[in-house]
């Protein structure tokens, strides 16, 4: 009786196990990664390790049909130990994977285990069965999760000659993906940063070309201010002639890069931008010496005034020595063209002199 009892709580809960291994292998099968393998024509590494996973789990479904021809026999037993027998027993037989032939003996074709080893021989396949496939899932989702925004980013941009080479490249290393994931890509590395670029470029194109454009144009207006100047200084400074550089007109430098629009916008943008930047930079810096110019003349000038001034404060008004002096550095400063070097070495000698006299009347 004991017996029997026992033998019926061990019946139910392998039944139970059974139903638990039916649920585990149905979720098996329709795991994701496991979808992804039989739905593919794969390559690589991936098609070598899934040969051999798809053999294992063919395998395991026969040993979960020998775990339950082994349970219907034992549920359809009224004999006790016969039940126990083939609950507890090594009952469960099952065909080896490569027969070996012993020394002495014929090939062995089968084992024999018990249902709670089966059991542990099952979980074991199944554990190394999912994590394949959830490797093989984390790789390919990984990639796409790359490519993916690329390819959508690629997707609304017009089809320029560049363009249409990266969407190439994309689909192919998306169809290297899926066929393979479990092997890297090292030529998919940089495609995102050059999507990227080239979406960068293409959409704030026509942003870049204004401002290029802008640019010119401002170049151009401070040209005009610094050839008005370079007369003034050409005319009234001798010695001072920095060269006012031709600048070329925006109309001309945009119209050109339309024309070649859109194969090689990206090489004519940057050369368009690069210039204009320079062109600027140059007036700038010729503004600047021609400035420079009239503002030193300017500050002879008001030092000899200072001076003067400070003479006459001193008492030093009717000096002839002084005012002779002055009368030279004034006419050097006054004079067209004027001489800067001769008007700052005047200056200077004119300003020595005035200190000399107020230190010697202390």
């Amino acid at each position: 009786m004991d017996a029997g009892l026992d033998g019926d709580a061990e019946l139910a809960r392998l039944r139970a196990e059974s139903d638990r291994v039916a649920q585990a292998l149905l979720a098996m099968d329709d795991h994701p990664g496991h979808r992804l393998l039989r739905g593919t024509t794969l390559s690589g590494a991936t098609a070598r390790r899934w040969e051999s996973a798809n053999a294992a789990m063919v395998g395991l479904w026969e040993w979960f049909d020998a775990y339950r021809a082994v349970l219907a026999q034992a549920s359809a037993t009224r004999d006790a130990a016969e039940r126990r027998r083939l609950l507890t027993g090594p009952e469960v037989v099952l065909a080896a994977a490569v027969p070996a032939r012993t020394l002495t003996g014929p090939a062995v074709a089968s084992e024999r285990i018990t249902l709670t080893e089966l059991v542990t021989r099952m979980k074991g396949r199944y554990a190394e069965l999912t994590a394949l496939f959830d490797e093989v899932h984390g790789a390919w989702s990984a990639r796409l999760a790359v490519l993916d925004p690329a390819a959508a980013r690629l997707a609304g941009l017009a089809g320029a000659p560049p363009v249409e080479r990266l969407r190439a490249e994309v689909a192919a290393a998306h169809a290297r993906a899926v066929a393979d994931p479990l092997t890297p890509d090292p030529a998919a590395a940089d495609l995102p940063d050059r999507v990227a670029g080239a979406a960068a470029l293409l959409e704030g194109f026509d942003a870049r070309a204004a401002e290029a454009a802008a640019t010119v144009a401002r170049a151009e207006a401070l040209r005009a201010e610094v050839v008005a100047l370079r007369a003034v200084v050409v005319a009234e400074i001798a010695g001072e002639h920095p060269a006012t550089p031709e600048v070329s007109g925006p109309a001309g430098a945009l119209a050109a890069l339309r024309v070649r629009f859109p194969d090689v916008r990206e090489q004519d943008l940057a050369e368009v931008e690069s210039a204009a930047g320079a062109v600027l930079e140059r007036m700038k810096a010729v503004a600047e010496q021609l400035a420079g110019s009239v503002a030193r003349r300017a500050e002879l000038r008001g030092r000899l005034d200072a001076y003067r001034a400070k003479a006459t404060a001193r008492g030093h008004a009717e000096d002839a020595a002084l005012s002779a002096l002055h009368r030279q550095a004034r006419d050097v400063l006054r004079a067209v063209p004027c001489d800067l070097r001769a008007g700052t070495v005047a200056v200077a000698r004119y300003q020595r002199a005035v200190r000399d006299r107020t230190e010697a009347a202390r």
